[in-house]
Formats: C-alpha cells, structure tokens, sequence
C-alpha cells in the first residue's frame, strides 16, 4: 500500500492538517491512523446512561496507573516522579478532544521569547505576530466563544462566538478583584455559544454535563472527521483505527519512505509506504514513536541530532486552593460544568521568571449539593440552613513550570492493553517549585480575605500530563531541537510531526489552541498556501498597543 500523505493519530492536529488539506484538493490521497477506538459522541442513550451510572463512555480509553501502585498498571516512571499519566490522555478516535474542557487561550506575546526574557527553557523560532492569524482561523474552526474586548493579547479578529456570561458565583471572586485591582475576564472556551452567524452546529444547553454533550457543541476531532466524511466528496481519504504505528523507515538520511505498523485485534503487522509522513501523536508518543524508528543513519531515533529528542518533558500543575465564608446569603451554588471567570494577571511579563500563573473560578467554586440532600429525603429547613450556611469556597489554577533536559520520556518493549510500547517516564519538579507555590498562596489568600473567606489548606497540586509537551522542540537549528519553524524534522525532507511535543515552553496555559493554529499553518505550508513574507508583514501590523500590561 502507497499512499500520498499518512498522518499519525486522530486528534485535533490530525483532524485540522487532515482537512486542510482535503480542502485545498479534494482528492488528496490521505491515510490517517490512529491506535484508539471509537467511542460514541452525540448519543442520547449514550448520555443518559452517563447520567444515571456517573460513568463516562471513554473510561476504558484512558492508561491505567503506574505498576508501583495497589492495583495492576501501565507505564513506568522513575522513583519520586509525580507526573502521572493517567486520565491525562485518551487511546481513541478523536483523541484527547473527547474529554478536554474547551479552554482555549492564546500565548501571550513574552510566551515565545521565554529565554531571551528570562534565561530558562528556550525561544520559539517564531513570534506571536507570525501566529496570531492562524490564531484567529482557530478560533473560528474551534467555534470558541469568548471576549472579543479583551485586553489580554493583541488580535486581529473578533471571536466567533460571544463569552458566555458570568454567573452569580463568579460575583464574590469578581468582586474581590475589583477590590485588590486584579484584572479579570471570561475564559475563553470551545463550546458553541450565542452566534453572530447563523450555524448548523448545535449551540451549549448548558445541561452541566460537559464531560460529554449530547449536542456535539463542543469541539470533537472525531466527529469534525466524520463531518469530513459523511458531507464532502473526498474519496481518497481513508481512517483506520486500532493500528500501532511501530516505526517509521528511511531510506537514506533525509527521506522517510514507509511505517510498520501492528495491529493487536489481528496480531498481524505490515508495512504502509508514504510519500509525506505527519506524526500527531500527542507529545508523548510522538517522541515515543521517533524514538523507536532507529536506524544506521539515525541510531538515536530520528532527528536526534542533539540528544533532544524525548527530553524537557513537562506539563502544567495544576492547583486548587480550598477555604471557608463563615455564610452563603445569596444561596450561590453551581450553575453550570465549566468556568466562566479567569483572571490573566499573574500570567504577565513580570511574573514570566518565576512561572506565570492564571486563576480561574471553578464551576462548584461554592461546594453546595442541594441535589444530594433533596435525594437523601432531607426536611426542607435542614436544607435552608445547610445552603445558607458555612460553605467550602475554592480557587483553581494552572503554573508554569520550565522544561529541564533531564526529564524525560522513552519507550518501553512492553506493550499497554491497546497495544502501543509503554512509556518511562523522568520527571523531577525543580527545587524552587515549592517557594513558587508558597508565593501563589500569599496571593491566593488576599483574593480569600478579600471575599470575606478563609483559606483553610495549602494547595493541592496535581502534576497529571495533560498538557505534556516540549518532547521534540521546535529550533532554528538542530542543535537545540527536533523540528524547524515549518515542523519539519531536522534532517528528513518528507518528515513534520505537529502535537504539544513541538513547542519550546507550553507558557501558563491550555496548549490546544496554540497546537491547532500550528496545524493550520503547517496545513498551509504543505498545500503550498503558506506564509509568505507579505503574510508576516501584515501580521506584525496587530496593534499592541491597546493590551493590558496584567491583561485579564
């Protein structure tokens, strides 16, 4: 089997390069391969049987735990590593699209000059300026709703879709940072909200099940891909699922020529040849993947040139201050599944050497279950009391952290139930973590005694990689990297890898709308529409000059 261009996985970079593609020739012969399987979206039974059983249908999707647990696990990780795998990501058709919130932030112009600015991780070799019209084209293939006024990045274009409004438990948060001049804004997200234009997609009911919408109006690469399928002529576009991409063949230094692949159901294995090799796999596995395809030429994996390759694995932790207000007079309670409310000012030039930080209200910001007491036959004046009462109050937040060339992650022999080699993961969080997150609690509780609350624990940190990246950073050299600024791999002329794994830092925020506007340009430049200098000119033209310093 030949084809013209394979693409490895299924996810959102997959789907974007994919469609690009296919619109600029319908009839490009294109093989996508992905090692998950297909879990259901859009089903109502599907969805009421998550209702009553609290069970998602791409729980079986996820990796199980480290094998130095309790119970028997995938995966391996070195001793005193945090990070975890487990529930991070997805072995399915779509990817991680079928479980991610919807947060869908731009970097911030300092994001891609991280070591000139501060002297940790590394640049990108190229600027916001150059992204921030492939930002715009994401956020419309994104469907993202958010504040087209916001101050917090320089942009071109207004979203597509108008910020869903803040909720009465925002109020108390909102308020607090009035008070303290903490500038704040709505979370720009990836749900179908009120339109300028009228749409085909279904729209957010807001049901509070989020983690899986019965209407598709939150963006699932799958189901963009059965779009792709089902309404448009393109009969050399060919998906296959449950297929273990082993690795990929070379024919000389620079040329990719074929992948080998496995196929568990079967137990059989073969050989796909390709004139165009995409590897979107997810930062783990694209490492992973490169890794394993060694060679004479490439004895350390492909575009190994600095030993870079697998290394400056990092993610964001993620942390959740709890507290107490002596009283709830207003019966605040959750209102919806997903946050509205996100302050940005943390995430700034001058907090950049410490590790940016944003904060975000949580949905159950206030910890109140009128369901739950309602069902365990609870009087009516036992719910009164327990719903104005003292209440649980809690802030989220994500940090950066910088990537190291000690932590790492490679392959294993041994194979996961899906079939895929195993991962080792090294990870240890730098000695300063722990002040860096003492200094966020000082903030945290001003923000707390400003909304009349009390912050009652240190933070709780989770280090689950849902946001790994930097495993093959992009550079301006080999020396320093893995892919060029046009993701192709250094060294190989038919070989681009576009997943988190390409990024130089991952800043202190979600990494999918950044990822989705790569895959757009790289989708530009393989059709032959890409950048031009004229393109970057007028991009550099965005005007800076209305952004706020702290943004929101």
């Amino acid at each position: 089997m030949n084809v013209e261009t394979l693409i490895i996985g299924s996810g959102v970079a997959a789907t974007t390069i994919a469609q690009s593609l296919l619109e600029r020739d319908p009839a490009a012969s294109i093989l996508m391969l992905d090692a998950g399987r297909r879990v259901k979206t859009k089903d109502f039974a599907v969805w009421e049987n998550y209702l009553v059983t609290g069970r998602l249908p791409y729980e079986n999707c996820r990796d199980l735990d480290y094998p130095d647990r309790d119970y028997a696990g995938e995966n391996s990780r070195a001793a005193r590593t945090p990070v975890t795998l487990q529930g991070a990501r997805l072995f399915a058709y779509g990817g991680s699209t079928l479980h991610w919130g919807g947060w869908a932030f731009r970097l911030k112009p300092e994001d891609f000059e991280l070591r000139s600015r501060t002297g940790n991780g590394a640049d990108w070799p190229i600027s916001y300026a150059q992204l921030e019209r492939y930002y715009c084209r994401a956020e419309e293939y994104l469907a993202v709703s958010g504040d087209s006024g916001d101050r917090t990045v320089p942009r071109s274009m207004e979203y597509p879709f108008r910020a869903f409004p803040f909720t009465l438990q925002d109020e108390p948060l909102a308020a607090a940072f009035d008070k303290l001049a903490i500038a704040y804004g709505n979370l720009p997200i990836a749900r179908r909200g009120v339109s300028k234009t009228p749409s085909r997609h279904a729209p957010c009911q807001t049901t509070g099940t989020c983690k899986y919408c019965p209407f598709g109006a939150r963006y699932v690469a799958s189901d963009y891909l059965d779009d792709l399928r089902t309404w448009n002529d393109y009969p050399n576009l060919d998906i296959r699922l449950g297929i273990v991409v082993d690795r990929i063949n070379t024919s000389s230094k620079s040329k990719a020529v074929s992948i080998d692949f496995f196929e568990p159901a079967t137990r059989s294995a073969g050989t796909i040849e390709a004139q165009r090799i995409i590897v979107a796999a997810g930062a783990i596995e694209s490492a992973n993947l490169l890794l394993r395809s060694r060679s004479n030429d490439w004895p350390s994996g492909l575009g190994n040139v600095s030993d870079a390759l697998g290394r400056n694995f990092v993610t964001h932790p993620y942390f959740i201050f709890s507290g107490t207000m002596p009283s709830n007079p207003e019966r605040l309670q959750p209102e919806m599944n997903f946050p509205t409310l996100v302050s940005r000012f943390y995430d700034s030039v001058d907090q950049q050497r410490l590790g940016k930080f944003i904060l975000v209200n949580p949905p159950d910001a206030f910890s109140v279950n009128v369901t739950g007491l309602m069902q365990a036959g609870r009087a009516r004046s036992d719910i009164e009391a327990y719903i104005t009462g003292s209440v649980r109050v809690q802030l989220h937040g994500m940090v950066e952290v910088f990537s190291q060339s000690s932590n790492r992650v490679a392959p294993l022999s041994k194979r996961n139930r899906f079939g895929v080699p195993q991962t080792r993961v090294e990870y240890t969080p730098e000695v300063s973590f722990d002040a860096r997150m003492a200094q966020i609690k000082v903030n945290v509780q001003e923000i707390f005694a400003a909304m009349g609350a009390e912050l009652t624990d240190d933070a709780s940190v989770s280090w689950r990689a849902d946001h790994a990246g930097c495993t093959c950073r992009m550079s301006s050299s080999d020396t320093e990297g893995v892919v060029d600024e046009n993701l192709k791999v250094h060294g190989l002329n038919n070989l681009f890898l576009c997943s988190n794994a390409v990024f130089p830092s991952i800043g202190a925020v979600n990494p999918t709308l950044t990822l989705t506007a790569l895959a757009i340009r790289l989708g530009d430049y393989l059709s032959g529409s890409g950048y031009r200098e004229s393109d970057d000119a007028r991009s550099r033209q965005v005007d800076t000059s209305k952004v706020a310093p702290n943004g929101a």
